[in-house]
């Protein structure tokens, strides 16, 4: 009780905590602290969202499964980490699963590497329809920009840790739906050979 009594304010409960982990709820976007967060979601994300690039070219590299669970990621694509399993939960938020874990028309789009882009950005469109809904081009902001919106949108503090998952996690899907052009030749690489006179 003592350690309850000095929880901070803006702390969620252990039900709570483990809810918003999962991605699956939490405060909806601009709800008061007394508001009832149950119902209620922020934007798509998870704070492991480094091992995504990886995890979507394993998926690649196998069959589609019947039903894309847990095991399915520890056993067979090789993510065995607490912080792994959120991943699940992310596809199911951006449309590659269902609620039952099966896949989608969309994860099979997904499975293959020329459409994969397409994929992934109509699973943006999606799952990040709230960031979408205030600028049709949030995946062309600017890193801060984009924090900016995340902060306006969830009423979470400029630099929290589930603000910075959620812009950390739209960034890892928009460089795999938007991936930055060719760059030009580089002149460095073939140098021009200058004529000379004799």
């Amino acid at each position: 009780q003592r350690a309850a009594a000095r929880m901070p304010s803006f702390m969620w409960s252990p039900t709570q905590m483990q809810t918003h982990h999962y991605n699956n709820a939490g405060p909806r976007l601009g709800a008061q602290p007394s508001e009832n967060p149950v119902t209620a979601e922020y934007p798509p994300f998870m704070f492991g969202y480094g091992m995504i690039a990886t995890a979507i070219a394993k998926i690649q590299d196998h069959d589609i499964p019947e039903t894309f669970n847990h095991e399915y990621l520890r056993y067979t694509l090789g993510f065995s980490r607490e912080s792994d399993r959120a991943f699940i939960p992310l596809l199911k938020r951006i449309g590659f699963l269902t609620a039952e874990g099966k896949p989608t028309a969309l994860y099979t789009q997904l499975h293959k590497p020329k459409q994969s882009a397409a994929a992934i950005a109509q699973a943006m469109q999606q799952g990040f329809s709230a960031l979408y809904a205030v600028n049709a081009k949030a995946h062309e902001l600017e890193r801060k920009e984009l924090a900016a919106l995340v902060v306006e949108l969830t009423k979470l503090e400029a630099g929290h840790t589930t603000a910075r998952a959620i812009v950390g996690t739209f960034l890892t899907l928009k460089e795999h739906a938007y991936p930055a052009p060719p760059a030009a030749d580089d002149r460095r690489k073939t140098p021009e050979r200058r004529k000379t006179t004799a």
